[in-house]
């Protein structure tokens, strides 16, 4: 016995137990040995040393008769753990106008539209204060093109994200990791940046408070206007969307969110705003090959052979 305390003494890690709370630890896990090999008295009554029915048991006697029988605590309290690292939601969307990136800068409905982003501004203005007391560098100008640099790598890195992921959850957050992943398990993207029509610029700026005053997230939406070339295909390699050659203008609305009361809180990529009036989306169809006409089967009917009745 002598040779396997030490052995149990030298290699602490054999002697290491799973434990559910740090009070479950034994405080020398070298005896645990000794422990095991200790006279076993038969099955345990658990009701040797119950008081009576009548009697309330408090948490502290049932975990200690517990104990007395070499049992674990019941767990009462079971808390799932939550994740405060962003808001899962966006506060107060932003909606785009209609004719957005499409009507010209003189015509009729531009100005009204102008009009009324003006009512919008005074809002932004005062969740930009807010920002600016957490983070005193913050400039609405400049964000643009570090939300741009964000946008980018996010969407490269989206093409590898099994590979990328720990990368990705730095660029996103959490709620738009599972949403842009959604589907791709078994399939396969290819995305690539063309060129910017228009700058990117900040559109809309709010804060919003979550379980407290003083526990603040703050988002911004970007406006996007490029040529970009997206496909996906499915594990068979046919094109289920897109076009892995045609650039096409793309015009998004994407949310950026920073949990500003955390100090070491980062910019992420959040949420993308489809406006009401947009498109639908087209369905993912598989493609087919055309097979030439020879290599069509045949569907006509081939009459069976006639056996010959004549005799020679």
């Amino acid at each position: 016995m002598s040779s396997k305390i030490f052995a149990f003494a030298h290699f602490p890690l054999l002697a290491t137990q799973p434990t559910r709370h740090i009070r479950h630890k034994p405080w020398l896990p070298k005896f645990r040995l000794i422990r095991q090999m200790q006279p076993w008295a038969g099955p345990m009554d658990l009701n040797a040393h119950r008081p009576p029915v009548t009697a309330d048991e408090t948490p502290a006697a049932v975990r200690a008769r517990l104990r007395r029988n070499g049992l674990l605590p019941p767990l009462i309290f079971r808390d799932n753990p939550i994740n405060i690292g962003h808001s899962g939601q966006v506060a107060d969307p932003y909606t785009p106008p209609e004719g957005d990136g499409h009507a010209s800068v003189l015509s009729l409905r531009r100005v009204g539209l102008q009009s009324d982003s003006l009512l919008k501004k005074g809002k932004s203005y005062r969740d930009t204060l807010k920002i600016r007391r957490h983070e005193p560098t913050f400039n609405p100008k400049a964000f643009a093109s570090e939300a741009s640099a964000i946008y980018l790598e996010a969407h490269e890195l989206l093409q590898d994200f099994k590979s990328n992921e720990s990368r990705l959850l730095e660029l996103v957050t959490e709620k738009a990791f599972s949403e842009m992943t959604k589907g791709l398990q078994f399939r396969t993207l290819r995305w690539q940046f063309v060129a910017s029509l228009e700058p990117p610029r900040v559109v809309h700026i709010r804060v919003q408070e979550l379980m407290s005053r003083d526990n603040l997230y703050g988002q911004v939406t970007v406006r996007f206007h490029s040529q970009q070339i997206m496909a996906i295909f499915d594990r068979f390699g046919r094109l289920l969307f897109g076009n892995p050659a045609v650039p096409v203008d793309v015009l998004e609305y994407v949310v950026l969110e920073k949990h500003i009361s955390d100090e070491y809180g980062i910019w992420r990529l959040h949420a993308k705003i489809f406006p009401p009036h947009a498109p639908p989306l087209g369905t993912l169809v598989p493609t087919q090959r055309l097979l030439s006409e020879q290599h069509i089967p045949s569907t006509e009917l081939v009459p069976p052979p006639q056996l010959s009745t004549e005799t020679e």
